[in-house]
């Protein structure tokens, strides 16, 4: 079946799990089966060592709804000269990883602010989903952030070391991740939350918008000293390439204390992600319906707070006006008051909303690219 559907073009990419090769799918497909695009990604091992992939795969399908998440689209058995194979068969993401994007550009001194804020808020969108969900990726990193479809829209990848909330109190779990991105509780005392994905997501930008990582340089010769730096240094994050915003950002995710460090729903609300610009090119139509109906209900407020109460006339004065004191206008006037009370409500209730408002300030060591 495998043969029919698809075929191997080449090898996109090879580590501890087994390969990923990109596949090309046949226009002749079951109509049972989930439709593949033309173009999928395959990764593959041998069944008997397959615990870790089906695992990712049970994770996989919890966020077939995510758009920041890759999709799986069904895992796949087939025989190579004899073997069982075991497949999942993926989205392809043609724009790569976001480690790949930051090789290539700039001689890998880092993106734009502008490119990070767009990809940053999107795979914190894909954090909300998966934690919400009672899971943690434990392997953020530029190396699992891809870009896919036209408008690259980054999405989370690699659920091979990831784990749910129950998992992660049940036992000890050792360090689990790429060293550079663990958070100081995991190398302290092996302890992992949803709050280590944000840490990690903070070494990301960071190493994103600078081009360098967090933890690395000349003197880390070995493992156990950026491990300790990690565990009992703070992290230095202040750089000339970062702005202001981006730096309180980066203060809120690299905060050594769990309990203190942000959420990815608190994330979303910073200004780092929730410029106009950032969101008017994220790929939500309902937040752009938001912001205009937002803009059409601060209209009259702006209007109404910058006119003068001491040049109003009085009700009794506008009773006089001419425009008022017709027959027919006296008649309603009762009418007309109970409108203009109706009125006041409506533009009362928007005003109250805004103001109450708050938006707040492998078991053992992995290290894989």
């Amino acid at each position: 079946m495998a043969s029919i559907l698809w075929k191997r073009v080449r090898t996109l990419g090879e580590g501890g799990f087994g390969v990923v090769s990109l596949a090309s799918t046949s226009d002749n497909q079951p109509p049972t089966l989930e439709r593949l695009p033309p173009l999928i990604a395959i990764k593959s091992c041998l069944l008997h060592r397959s615990q870790s992939l089906q695992e990712e795969e049970a994770f996989l399908s919890m966020f077939a709804d995510s758009p920041y998440v890759i999709h799986c689209f069904r895992p796949n058995i087939e025989l190579q000269d004899g073997v069982a194979v075991y497949n999942l068969l993926l989205e392809y993401a043609s724009g790569g990883s976001l480690a790949d994007r930051l090789h290539n550009y700039n001689s890998g001194k880092g993106l734009s602010e502008f490119e990070v804020r767009k990809h940053t808020r999107n795979v914190v969108l894909g954090l909300v989903h998966i934690h919400n969900r009672g899971v943690i990726h434990c392997d953020i990193k530029p190396h699992n952030i891809l870009l896919a479809g036209s408008d690259e829209i980054a999405k989370i990848a690699d659920f091979g070391l990831s784990m749910t909330l129950e998992q992660s109190r049940a036992e000890k779990h050792g360090l689990r991740g790429t060293e550079r991105y663990l958070a100081p509780e995991s190398v302290v005392d092996e302890k992992y939350g949803p709050k280590v994905d944000i840490w990690a997501l903070g070494c990301t930008v960071y190493e994103l918008m600078t081009g360098t990582p967090l933890w690395e340089s000349e003197e880390d010769s070995q493992d156990s000293n950026v491990l300790y730096r990690i565990g009992f240094e703070e992290p230095m994050f202040q750089n000339a390439k970062l702005s202001n915003e981006a730096q309180d950002f980066l203060k809120r995710c690299l905060v050594k204390n769990p309990s203190s460090r942000w959420t990815a729903e608190m994330l979303l609300n910073h200004p780092f992600l929730n410029s106009s610009e950032v969101a008017d090119n994220n790929v939500q139509p309902a937040t752009k319906t938001t912001k205009k109906l937002k803009i059409i209900i601060r209209k009259p407020q702006q209007k109404i707070a910058f006119k003068n109460p001491s040049s109003r006339c009085t009700a009794d004065m506008l009773l006089n006006r001419p425009f008022l004191n017709s027959s027919k206008v006296e008649d309603n006037v009762q009418q007309a008051t109970k409108t203009a009370k109706k009125l006041k409500i409506i533009l009362r209730r928007p005003q109250q909303k805004i103001a109450f408002k708050i938006q707040p300030h492998n078991r053992d060591l992995i290290i894989g690219h």
